[in-house]
């Protein structure tokens, strides 16, 4: 076989589309089996019907929920915040810049990040107990948000709420979440919330650390108080329970 040589400009040019997939964080998602709209991916049977009707379905494989939250490892890790074009990969729809939100202290929390279209990374660590603010009104049929995690750090005994708006109660026939073991890829999936739910609570044991990846996304249904969450939160050092209150 003869060998087949490219100029140095072309081989750079290909080295810079390498760098743009990898930023994106989900050109591999024909290698892993998922639909290239990551929203599409959930609801087991009903995956890649379509957005709104798999959504609504709660039969999410586990590998399926940890494949998505390592396709989206990427985007939490890259220096800058997502951008529009990722949050249309993620969501389809027309997407907006990301932001990063700080999770903020026991004294002074952040706001739950919840606008429609935006993908929004937690940053800072989880010490004691830390209520962040109630999140916007996502009001309308389709409104989507995700909000990822960023190697998060629990200390002092910490629990983590994220507070939604009034108007975004949980669908407990539609949330499905999560939690990895310790440092493993093994998810277990947890109790859904009830009918009035509207704050996710999040409580350590073993001061242990959120990975980067681990993700909340909530889309909503007809009307208000219709919205469904799907939540991977995978650890090391510890675990993770997750529950709910009103």
């Amino acid at each position: 076989m003869g060998t087949k040589r490219i100029g140095l400009a072309r081989f750079e040019a290909l080295i810079e589309a390498l760098k743009r997939d990898i930023k994106l964080g989900l050109g591999t998602g024909g290698l892993a089996g998922l639909h290239q709209q990551w929203n599409c991916n959930f609801g087991g049977v009903l995956a890649g019907e379509g957005q709104a009707i798999s959504t609504l379905n709660v039969l999410t494989p586990g590998t399926v929920a940890l494949n998505l939250s390592k396709q989206v490892e990427a985007i939490a890790n890259q220096e800058d915040v997502a951008t529009a074009a990722q949050a249309v990969e993620v969501m389809g729809g027309t997407g907006v810049l990301g932001v990063d939100v700080a999770i903020g202290t026991t004294g002074a929390p952040g706001q739950t990040p919840t606008v429609t279209q935006r993908i929004s990374r937690l940053t800072g660590n989880i010490s004691g107990a830390v209520v962040m603010g109630v999140g916007a009104d996502m009001p309308l049929t389709g409104d989507e948000t995700l909000i990822l995690f960023t190697n998060n750090v629990f200390s002092n005994t910490g629990i983590l709420s994220l507070t939604l708006n009034a108007g975004n109660e949980l669908l407990s026939t539609s949330s499905e979440v999560w939690v990895s073991g310790d440092g493993t890829d093994i998810l277990t999936r947890q109790t859904a919330p009830t009918t009035d739910d509207q704050i996710v609570v999040l409580t350590d044991t073993g001061d242990c650390t959120i990975l980067a990846g681990s993700f909340i996304y909530l889309h909503a249904g007809s009307g208000n108080d219709q919205m469904a969450m799907k939540a991977v939160i995978r650890t090391s050092g510890g675990t993770v329970a997750v529950t709910y209150t009103n």
